[in-house]
């Protein structure tokens, strides 16, 4: 049978067309109401003008009391310079990774890219304590070590609770660690014998990675950018740690605040929350008919992937590369376990600093237990229904057959709009206010849905790039043979995209262990994760219990992202 043959057969009609067709209409209804219905929700509560809990009047006056708030343009402005800064740092630093690993004969940079992918999975509240005790003031141990050392510096001379502080614990925690893990297969696929044209003609390697690599680069350069302005944008839980004690809002603690103000200003968060939404959507669209309109081919018959000679700078880089991998991963590591030892967190003055009580009153409260039994349901939840839900996304939109994939596709992008915080107020707000799912409130499932929402794009995107390297014809021909939907898709397609299926289930559990601004207005009561838990104890100043969380959330996700790397490794989806 030709392939024109082929592309003609339909898939076989073992089940009836009505309730097929019922079901796939039903699959991208209930995908448009997740994600579209908390902000629909967001703007009703947006013109509900009343005390909560009372009766309410439509009205306009929760669009008119944020702006007699000074704290609201400083908080935007706050958030755009914040974004801005680190986003800048982060493109050229990744840069420079990412072509290392790639591009040139660095010693270990199969281990040190192993490094990067695990820095991207750590969470980010543990992180951000590590960093409190190394620099966190006066009381910070670099700071403590460089007064002892010369009497000439000033003391403290690094302070993590500041603008600067901000950014460097967003740099080493997601920023340079994602740009470095998106950029490193751009690399790859860039000829080498564009560079070595270059330094044949007496360009040096500073002059050809400027003159040369960056040019071809810059569409992958624009779209990481502006997917890393918009995560940037989002941010919440390290502007919240650091940036209260120094009096900096962004705009996601503003609506985080007026949460939970008593009562509870949800007229208010929410027309922040549109304000906020309102603001991202351009930065998406530009993202996205940017990445549309400017494609590129540097992969061609005569492709060459020889890799660039440092000469004498080869260890010395290997090195300074080698210490930004262990900033990112084992020294916060190493502090997050010292702090758990600490009588008085960040207290390293003591005549006897060291203790175990702490290890022992945890164990001892069941509401450690309870979360983490909490946080591996959301975890293993998230992971199994993810698995299924964005298989069956993907499907859809990767194979152009089936009407309404195009939508399915643009409402899969939705979750990159709305950022965390305001995903968790929307979903609180369908959840009070819609009778039928008022019982899910408080609930786990409440957070599984919240984290499948989150993680939608991105564990779509896995799959959904894999099934698009798939020709069709194997399902067609795997039909012509008389095998059902069902038994072509066990036999043919999960084989082939099991690898993929299972990154994306390890991403998204990674996801539900460490999460915040996802759950953080749902994960209340019987249903609080770890991450809950630590944030709760880090707002009343209890950091001392918070360290041993944020070890117990730490070895989880670490694990996850050790798993995802083997998977992908091993069969070659991280290239």
């Amino acid at each position: 049978m030709s392939t024109a043959d082929l592309a003609a057969v339909s898939p076989p009609a073992r089940v009836g067309p009505l309730t097929l067709g019922a079901a796939y209409w039903l699959f991208i209804a209930a995908v448009a109401v997740v994600t579209l219905f908390p902000v629909v929700v967001l703007f009703v509560t947006a013109f509900e003008v009343g005390t909560f809990g009372r009766e309410t009047v439509f009205g306009f006056d929760n669009w008119i009391e944020p702006f007699r708030s000074p704290r609201l343009l400083e908080a935007l402005w706050n958030t755009l310079t914040l974004s801005a800064a680190r986003q800048i740092i982060a493109l050229v630093v990744s840069i420079g990774l990412a072509w290392l690993i790639a591009r040139s004969n660095l010693p270990g940079r199969g281990w040190l890219e192993v490094g990067f992918w695990i820095a991207m999975f750590m969470p980010a509240l543990p992180v951000t304590m590590a960093w409190i005790l190394l620099a966190g003031g006066r009381s910070g141990l670099i700071n403590i070590w460089l007064r002892d050392l010369s009497s000439f510096l000033p003391y403290p001379l690094f302070n993590i609770y500041s603008w600067g502080g901000i950014i460097w614990v967003h740099l080493v925690t997601s920023t340079i660690p994602i740009k470095v893990f998106l950029l490193i297969p751009a690399f790859r696929n860039l000829d080498a014998s564009l560079e070595e044209s270059a330094r044949a003609c007496g360009s040096g390697l500073i002059e050809t990675i400027r003159r040369i690599v960056v040019p071809l680069m810059v569409p992958i350069l624009v779209v990481t950018t502006l997917i890393g302005l918009i995560g940037a944008m989002q941010s919440f839980e390290i502007e919240l740690i650091l940036g209260t004690p120094a009096s900096i809002d962004v705009y996601s603690t503003i609506i985080y605040s007026a949460m939970k103000q008593e009562p509870p200003l949800y007229g208010v968060a929410s027309v922040l929350s549109i304000l906020f939404v309102t603001a991202i959507l351009p930065f998406v669209f530009l993202q996205k008919w940017y990445g549309g309109r400017h494609t590129y081919g540097t992969l061609g018959g005569r492709f060459s992937s020889r890799t660039q000679d440092l000469g004498r700078w080869r260890w010395p880089l290997f090195a300074l590369v080698l210490l930004l991998v262990m900033l990112m991963t084992v020294v916060p590591t190493a502090m997050i376990i010292t702090g758990t030892f600490m009588k008085l967190f960040g207290a390293f003055n003591l005549p006897q600093p060291w203790t175990l009580d702490h290890w022992h009153e945890a164990f001892s409260q069941s509401e450690l237990y309870r979360s983490l039994t909490n946080t591996l349901k959301l975890g293993f939840g998230a992971a199994f229904t993810g698995m299924i839900v964005y298989s069956a996304i993907a499907y859809i939109t990767a194979r152009k057959r089936y009407m309404g994939g195009g939508l399915l596709d643009f409402l899969t992008w939705m979750p990159t709009v709305i950022p965390g915080i305001v995903m968790s107020m929307g979903l609180l707000q369908m959840f009070l206010q819609v009778p039928v799912l008022r019982p899910i409130y408080g609930t786990t499932w409440a957070l599984i849905l919240a984290v499948l929402i989150g993680g939608m794009t991105v564990g779509a995107q896995i799959i959904r790039g894999t099934l698009l390297q798939l020709s069709s014809e194997l399902e067609e021909a795997s039909w012509t043979s008389g095998a059902s939907r069902w038994r072509t898709f066990r036999k043919v397609l999960l084989p082939l995209v099991a690898p993929s299926v299972i990154v994306a289930g390890l991403n998204i559990f990674g996801t539900g262990v460490s999460v915040v601004s996802l759950v953080v207005l749902l994960g209340t009561g019987p249903s609080q994760p770890l991450s809950i838990l630590q944030l709760a104890y880090l707002d009343s100043g209890h950091f001392e219990p918070a360290t041993i969380i944020g070890l117990f959330i730490l070895a989880i996700a670490v694990t996850a992202a050790v798993l995802a790397r083997i998977v992908s490794a091993r069969f070659v989806l991280s290239r």
